[in-house]
């Protein structure tokens, strides 16, 4: 029955309200956002609605913002939406349902238990009109599926650099992908893809007018920006596309970096902890590595463990050191602390070589 609470379903309606009143209902803030991710002009202090009519006006006028900004799991979801009665929903979709809002390609009523009031998903008739048998096409299938490729092997090389100029990573990427991409695209499908806005935020030097993208992770942008900048010769790590992929969809923490494991099962079959505690401590630990923490850091966090042995604390000391030389570094453009060493040992070997001319003819 339709009338009937269901946490785990949603009843689907069609609502002929205007696209525009649902985006009315967002922040101005985050529709100024939107618009100059847009590569939109954006002044300040107009009325809100002259915004909004922008927004919705860029939007459905040009077929490429829905596929750009809107990754393939909450289109999928759309054209479920679009094409069902009624559909599951967990907490993940519900999330995704409220990126749908604000973009006014849906409204929705969470469902009361108390009340028996079911969950209701309304979609706006308007704008299935003006983009159902666009991402029905097969075409526009094959660009989605593609910049979903994109989407993960982007997030997976800023888990790597943390810090990057943007110009600098369109170069990576396209390395990576071995594909000409032209810059302009590129630069625009970061500042749109609205997946990204939780990993970072873009920054622009004023003066040397550069921009980049800083990680969350990232603790100091100040002084690892001042490090890289020091360090112009190093190169970018360029991890493969595989490992980019797989670092993405694991969020940021490559189960096959050695130390990890070890710890794992120390913090797992042990200490008993549950999976997530463990993960979170973990993450923590991998985090602090990336920005260049000293290893006494690392050891405090240690101290802070129930360890019921000294052998135990020993073997996971063991296990974080090995960490400590594999984890990627935000300061050294994504290579850990053993591959920089040995790049700086050769350099230095190198320089001793050039200090020398071997002179012909000497006994």
């Amino acid at each position: 029955m339709q009338d009937k609470y269901n946490p785990d379903i949603a009843w689907v309606y069609s609502s002929d309200l205007e696209p525009a009143l649902i985006m009315q209902k967002n922040p101005l803030e985050s529709i100024k956002s939107i618009i100059r991710r847009m590569n939109l002009e954006c002044e300040d202090g107009l009325p809100k609605e002259v915004y909004v009519t922008v927004f919705k006006e860029q939007f459905c006028s040009d077929s490429k913002w829905i596929i750009q900004m809107l990754p393939g799991d909450m289109l999928d979801l759309l054209m479920e939406i679009w094409e069902s009665d009624q559909i599951e929903m967990d907490q993940e979709r519900w999330d995704m349902v409220q990126y749908l809002k604000i973009f006014g390609l849906v409204t929705y009523r969470r469902g009361n238990p108390i009340t028996g009031e079911p969950n209701e998903l309304h979609y706006i008739e308007e704008m299935k009109d003006t983009f159902y048998f666009l991402l029905k096409s097969k075409k526009s299938r094959t660009i989605i599926k593609e910049y979903g490729e994109w989407e993960k092997i982007i997030s997976g090389l800023f888990y790597y650099y943390g810090l990057i100029e943007i110009p600098v990573l369109h170069q990576r990427f396209t390395k990576i992908i071995k594909q000409v991409i032209p810059y302009e695209l590129f630069q625009s499908f970061i500042k749109s893809r609205c997946s990204f806005w939780g990993m970072g935020m873009i920054l622009q030097d004023v003066n040397k007018e550069t921009e980049y993208f800083q990680h969350v992770n990232v603790e100091n942008a100040e002084l690892t920006l001042l490090y890289i900048r020091e360090h112009p010769d190093l190169p970018y790590k360029v991890p493969e596309k595989e490992d980019l992929i797989y670092i993405s969809e694991a969020g940021g923490l490559d189960n096959r970096w050695k130390g990890i494991g070890e710890l794992g099962k120390i913090l797992l079959d042990d200490m008993k902890m549950d999976y997530y505690q463990a993960t979170v401590m973990v993450k923590m630990l991998v985090v602090l590595i990336q920005n260049s923490c000293e290893w006494k850091e690392l050891q405090g966090k240690l101290s802070t463990l129930p360890f019921r042995s000294e052998e135990m604390k020993n073997e996971a000391v063991e296990a974080v050191t090995i960490l400590y030389d594999k984890v990627p570094i935000f300061e050294y453009k994504g290579f850990n602390r053993q591959e920089f060493n040995k790049m700086f040992h050769q350099k230095q070997l190198k320089k001793k070589k050039e200090m020398f001319t071997i002179i012909e003819g000497g006994k």
